[in-house]
């Protein structure tokens, strides 16, 4: 009984003990938010995104401009119209707009998701990278720090990380100014 109660006590110790005779962590962490954020690549990803959000609200700025001067003419021709006529217009400007929300709704969900593919990519690309550095340094786990409670900024590989996708991945997008601080 004893020996069943002391075994998982042996293996916690044993796990807790270093890898080898000097103090060597097998445990790291890595802020992935900021591998994407910092990281040339990361940067041209955040920064095209930046830019297509961009360009898709100045759409939606200029759809929306011209359907308020579109509406002012049409109450503005209320007093000249009869009933029927009147509500047949604005009927057809109800379903015109309908229609702009239904399709400017569609290019957001689609620059949503591949926004989204785009980080995913992102992160598949780098996860070789990340195992390489990880063996490198004798580990054996590697955490997101969103995951962690506490650490000991000793086992934080985000820096050299972003060292290695930079030089491995590239400088990412050359062509657009660096938006993202």
């Amino acid at each position: 009984m004893f020996r069943l109660k002391f075994t998982p006590f042996l293996i916690l110790l044993i796990l807790a003990q270093p890898v080898s005779g000097i103090d060597k962590s097998i445990i790291f962490t890595v802020d992935m938010n900021k591998l994407l954020k910092l990281s040339n690549i990361g940067k041209g990803i955040i920064n095209r995104n930046n830019l297509a959000r961009l360009k898709l609200q100045n759409e939606n700025e200029a759809l929306e401009a011209e359907l308020l001067l579109e509406e002012k003419a049409l109450s503005e021709l209320r007093t000249n119209l009869s009933v029927d006529d009147f509500h047949e217009k604005a009927n057809e400007f109800d379903k015109k707009v309908t229609i702009i929300r239904s399709e400017q709704s569609k290019k957001e969900n689609i620059l949503v998701n591949k926004m989204r593919q785009e980080e995913a990519d992102f992160y598949k690309n780098i996860y070789p990278l990340l195992y390489e550095l990880l063996s490198d340094r004798g580990g054996l786990v590697l955490m997101d720090q969103r995951n962690a409670v506490l650490w000991d900024s000793s086992v934080d590989i985000t820096e050299d990380a972003i060292v290695i996708i930079n030089k491995v991945l590239g400088i990412g997008d050359k062509n657009i100014k660096n938006v993202v601080e």
